[in-house]
């Protein structure tokens, strides 16, 4: 009860200082804010009490929400890093491959991704266009050298 009298007496205080202030503002274009901020201080002052009930309202977020959407999240975020890990490498070898001037047909990456979100990455199978295949070994050795991935270069035709 003690709260409910000290907060009615802080609204009858500030709508008094609140009044005497409206009274000493001069007519004009400064009458406007002042308007303003008077009855924003008054409101305020109004909700102030809501503030100290806030943090005693407890708000539990992991039973609002299904372990499925949590799931599906995960499976999409998972998915798109392991989509980005691979286009990555298979920039690499591409670029790598282009700078001794070989041509690839084809990069496929295969990893899988663990529990703890980290990414595996098992083999690389780089597949290199028609003519190219007496540079088999020369790719395989860069590209080992160059990313540490185990690789297996193999050449088409």
């Amino acid at each position: 009860m003690n709260a409910v009298k000290a907060w009615s007496l802080a609204i009858c205080l500030a709508v008094l200082a609140a009044s005497m202030l409206h009274n000493l503002v001069p007519n004009g274009s400064m009458e406007r804010m002042i308007r303003f901020l008077i009855g924003a201080f008054v409101i305020c002052v109004m909700i102030q009490p809501i503030t100290s009930i806030i943090p005693e309202i407890s708000f539990d977020v992991q039973q609002s929400f299904p372990s499925q959407t949590d799931d599906r999240l995960q499976n999409t975020v998972n998915r798109q890093m392991t989509d980005a890990a691979q286009q990555s490498i298979r920039n690499l070898v591409i670029s790598e491959l282009s700078q001794m001037n070989i041509k690839c047909e084809n990069v496929s990456v295969f990893m899988d991704t663990r529990e703890d979100g980290s990414i595996s990455i098992n083999k690389v199978i780089v597949t290199l266009a028609k003519g190219y295949g007496a540079y088999r070994d020369a790719a395989a050795e860069h590209l080992k050298k160059v990313t540490g991935l185990k690789m297996e270069v193999a050449a088409n035709g």
